[in-house]
């Protein structure tokens, strides 16, 4: 073959990998474009600090020769988890510490106290998972917190909204002023997501790798979400009305709207995480009905018109177990 014939080859060849390349590039630039946002908007790393809702509990017993604890080095922390590293975050464990899913730090006075409030029902796996993964990452924040887990007990649809307002009428009741409401399948990869409130809610649960680090919708509250009590007091927290899964967080979303609280995220490389492998619920069929039905009638709708058939509260010691048949 002659020799012109092949540098026109290998021109033609290198000409249509680079052509390869730059489709690939338009079509994964138009993906992020139509389908989520990589860089959405949210409170800048300098002014975290000021944004930070700084109360404890008032039973909580501070000890006067100790100090404040200081949170600025976690804030700033570039050390993140990979997903092929998270066995060794959970399987190394121990419960020093922690009582009834509660702890506080011993070196120093916190400043935040927080209710970590989990629905639940069948996923054993990702509760065995989620737990020492959890502790093992809160308990380096140097915060007060408490794992609370509402299982769901019955065979009835699941309901995670009014699972969500019975775990925090229980940590409203026990005086936490901070509630984060955290889906079990979902764990925080970086160190420098502070589980704490701000003065607005906070969607904390910004990017999941099963969504490619990206924000699917901009009203988007599902996952992981930091709420003051008197916020969700004031909004009479999730709407009862959604069975199955679907609805209840855009629900909210547009509760936090109404009553005019801006949701607020953290930077995307402090709200990463990976959600583990579970088995999808059933869909709610009727989810854009209730939606629609709870814009014109919500006020009734909510914490305040609990209904159940049975409750019963029983302390683990890595977890408060709030188990309610409905």
């Amino acid at each position: 073959m002659p020799k012109w014939a092949i540098k026109t080859r290998l021109l033609q060849l290198r000409l249509s990998t680079l052509i390869f390349v730059v489709l690939c590039l338009i079509a994964i630039i138009q993906l992020f474009s139509v389908y989520g946002t990589y860089n959405y908007a949210h409170i800048p790393e300098d002014t975290i600090q000021v944004e930070l809702y700084k109360e404890i509990s008032p039973d909580l017993t501070l000890k006067k020769a100790k100090h404040d604890c200081k949170y600025e080095d976690i804030l700033t922390s570039k050390k993140s988890t990979h997903t092929w590293d998270l066995s060794k975050k959970y399987n190394v464990f121990s419960a020093q510490g922690i009582e009834n899913g509660s702890y506080v730090p011993g070196d120093c006075n916190p400043l935040f106290s927080v209710a970590i409030i989990v629905t639940y029902r069948n996923r054993q796996k990702q509760l065995d998972i989620f737990l020492p993964y959890m502790h093992n990452f809160l308990r380096r924040q140097r915060i007060h917190y408490k794992i609370y887990v509402v299982e769901q007990q019955d065979e009835k649809p699941w309901n995670k909204g009014m699972l969500y307002n019975i775990g925090a009428k229980r940590a409203i009741s026990d005086k936490f002023p901070c509630l984060i409401l955290h889906d079990v399948d979902l764990l925080p990869l970086d160190e420098s997501n502070l589980y704490v409130c701000t003065q607005r809610p906070r969607h904390m649960s910004a990017s999941i790798d099963k969504f490619r680090y990206v924000l699917t919708y901009s009203f988007l509250v599902g996952g992981v979400l930091a709420i003051r009590s008197d916020q969700y007091i004031a909004v009479n927290g999730f709407s009862n009305k959604f069975t199955s899964w679907g609805g209840e967080d855009d629900d909210f979303a547009a509760r936090l709207e109404a009553y005019h609280l801006e949701v607020v995220r953290f930077p995307r490389d402090m709200s990463r995480y990976t959600m583990l492998v579970h088995h999808q619920e059933k869909k709610n069929a009727e989810r854009l009905r209730i939606m629609a039905e709870n814009k014109l009638n919500r006020e009734h709708d909510g914490m305040d018109s609990l209904y159940y058939t049975s409750i019963e509260v029983k302390p683990q010691r890595l977890f408060t177990l709030i188990g309610v048949k409905l």
